[in-house]
């Protein structure tokens, strides 16, 4: 038992990446379109084309890398040292890699296809079940002591994602733009694990006994295979885009339509939902409920280091003991509600703000919570950007983007991995993409144009919506 929560501990330390400082580019491409499906409209690459990229963020509050002993930029490094402040143990984990992927920006509509490999993982322990588990050696300490209500959990899943991408302007007025996207993403499953440990209560009599020891308790995994389960998933986005110029006839990337130039916005807003879908795992899966009550364990004949070991060892514990098994399950994939803001300040410098809420739904892997603000100066051959983000509402985290051309972006949203010195180090970041970008901007007329007013509608005038 002591081991298993160890586990399940150790696993807290592990949090997301969402890009922060380079999604929202205006040469971001086929790459913005996973935290809003309408963003590749009016985009300034016509066609791009992303070769490879991935991205994984690391943070926790289980082990840290003092500040004085660790700075990867002056080659100095240590061995992590364990939180040992008493407070409930949690973390995240996303894990993303980018396969070949393509966007199109045309006219009114932008399409596109994506292939993404994605791990994620969330846990959770209580305070004094984290305590008794990585805090001490032995449970000496709590001899003669009760333990209640304690909890936990941890999920984790991995899988492939064969998706489409299409957005539509599906109004325009003289200045403004109303946009509908959508991703459609069929899932191929490969692995799911899922331990919720709802209620534990116990009395610690000696240092390997547990006695009058009451769980309820449920877990789900599947042996790890390709194509363990198959599944479905769905982004869904809308954006208001107050542009700079008249575009009631202007119709981007397409020189056959008009002669307009490219016509940036002033600021775009939008909201999504993402990752609203779920797989359904039946080859090889367990799903297990368990109450057992009135009993106690020996800890010193426990053999528990896995949940596959779990699943044998439970049907030892004699009376008291109450499991419900199944052989299929289905996972619920991680939503996430976000709204974007980004403003153009008409210098090559922007301000972008984003929120992401996690929702909590049928026991699916909650991604964490994220308010971020980022300053971008974005140029056709060079971009950068510095975010500020807030994780999970209480975690300030500072990052960086560089994109070179349109074909090498590398970043972080957590740039203190990599310098030390000024804090304790408890995570890291890094992404990257490389990618071929292909513009055809619209030209000027063979016959002319005196002015970008020529695109506008003569029945419609210069009538502000």
């Amino acid at each position: 038992m002591r081991k298993l929560l160890f586990l399940i501990s150790i696993s807290t330390h592990l949090l997301s990446q969402d890009k922060l400082g380079y999604i929202g580019s205006t040469y971001a491409g086929v790459s913005s379109i996973y935290s809003n499906p309408t963003n590749l409209l009016n985009s300034k690459i016509f066609v791009d084309i992303n070769i490879v990229g991935a991205g994984l963020f690391i943070e926790n509050n289980l082990v840290y890398f003092p500040k004085k002993k660790f700075s990867p930029v002056f080659k100095q490094f240590t061995d992590p040292v364990q939180n040992l402040k008493e407070v409930t143990k949690r973390g995240f984990l996303n894990l993303k890699i980018e396969g070949p992927s393509v966007g199109v920006s045309f006219d009114n509509f932008s399409f596109g296809f994506f292939v993404n490999g994605r791990v994620m993982g969330a846990a959770k322990v209580s305070k004094d079940l984290a305590t008794l588990a990585i805090k001490n050696s032995s449970q000496n300490n709590f001899i003669g002591k009760s333990v209640k209500n304690q909890n936990a959990f941890f999920s984790a899943g991995a899988w492939v994602e064969f998706g489409l991408n299409a957005a539509y302007m599906y109004r325009r007025n003289h200045y403004s733009f109303r946009n509908v996207g959508v991703n459609l993403k069929y899932l191929v499953g490969i692995i799911h694990t899922d331990i919720r440990l709802n209620d534990l209560d116990y009395d610690i009599t000696n240092d390997n006994t547990l006695d009058n020891v009451r769980v309820k308790a449920a877990y789900k995994f599947n042996e790890p295979n390709w194509n363990a389960g198959k599944g479905f998933a769905v982004d869904l986005g809308w954006s208001y885009s107050r542009m700079l110029d008249p575009v009631s006839n202007y119709y981007p990337n397409n020189k056959k339509a008009n002669g307009c130039k490219h016509i940036d916005y002033k600021f775009k807003f939008g909201v999504s939902i993402t990752d609203l879908g779920f797989i359904n795992y039946k080859k090889n899966a367990s799903v297990k409920k368990v109450e057992y009550e009135d009993g106690g364990i020996n800890l010193d004949s426990s053999k528990i280091n896995s949940v596959e070991s779990f699943d044998t060892e439970i049907s030892n514990a004699g009376n008291g003991l109450k499991v419900k098994s199944k052989n299929r399950f289905i996972a619920i994939m991680p939503v996430g509600l976000s709204a974007q803001y980004d403003y153009n300040f008409e210098n090559k410098f922007y301000l972008n703000s984003i929120i992401i809420i996690g929702p909590y739904i049928f026991g699916n892997v909650k991604r964490p919570d994220m308010l971020a603000t980022t300053i971008r100066y974005d140029r056709k051959y060079f971009g950068a950007a510095i975010p500020l983000s807030l994780y999970d509402w209480r975690y300030p985290q500072l990052g960086f983007s560089l994109r070179f051309g349109t074909n090498f972006i590398i970043g972080t949203d957590r740039a203190g991995f990599i310098f030390g010195k000024v804090r304790d180090t408890y995570g890291a970041d890094i992404y990257f993409n490389l990618k071929i970008a292909l513009f055809k901007h619209c030209g000027a007329k063979k016959r002319g144009m005196k002015s970008i007013y020529d695109c506008i509608r003569k029945d419609k005038g210069l009538l502000f919506d």
